[in-house]
């Protein structure tokens, strides 16, 4: 199954709404500007996996609050050729096969993320660990703090996701990797 976020704007105003939380608290709470957190409630602009997980977090609740229904499968398999796909847009930067997705008593997420060079730069913060095995092309991560990790085929980094970061491809192609993430997104 190929999917794009859909109806991540209409989730996100009734998860707020339900909280009792204004657009101008949750730009407080998340850094955002209340102005962008209402295009993305419109759908006049989409969140990258990082924003939702920050906006989850700010609202007491699981990413998994703005995707379709939840499964409490006790065992989940995911067959080559056949896996289930995750775009921020039809014709994004990036895509995301998604192996596990157990619902919200899952540890953590498993990913395999298709980023391609862009000159756009994302930072990222949200809570937890990632831990990242990059299987083909390369790419940087850079931690806010300063410190610079270059990635080639078969290095893997494990790392607290609190701090500002971000990814960067750094050849010519994609960058293949394969992510762990806990609490799980997806």
């Amino acid at each position: 199954m190929d999917r794009s976020i859909e109806n991540v704007g209409r989730r996100l105003r009734e998860l707020r709404q339900a909280r009792g939380v204004s657009l101008s608290e949750l730009a407080r709470d998340t850094n955002y500007t209340a102005g962008y957190l209402s295009q993305v409630e419109s759908g006049a602009s989409i969140p990258s996996i990082s924003a939702l997980a920050t906006l989850a977090a700010a609202l007491g609740s699981s990413i998994t609050a703005f995707f379709g229904p939840e499964t409490t499968e006790k065992v989940r398999v995911s067959r080559a050729g056949d896996p289930e796909k995750l775009r921020m847009a039809p014709n994004a930067a990036e895509e995301y096969v998604v192996f596990s997705h157990r619902g919200p008593d899952a540890a953590f997420s498993a990913l395999i993320h298709h980023l391609y060079p862009t000159a756009e730069v994302v930072r990222h913060r949200h809570p937890g660990e990632r831990f990242a095995l990059m299987l083909s092309g390369s790419g940087r991560l850079m931690m806010i703090d300063g410190d610079n990790h270059e990635l080639e085929p078969g290095d893997a980094v494990h790392y607290s996701s609190h701090p500002e970061h971000e990814l960067v491809v750094t050849s010519n192609g994609p960058a293949e990797i394969l992510w762990f993430v806990s609490p799980p997104v997806v």
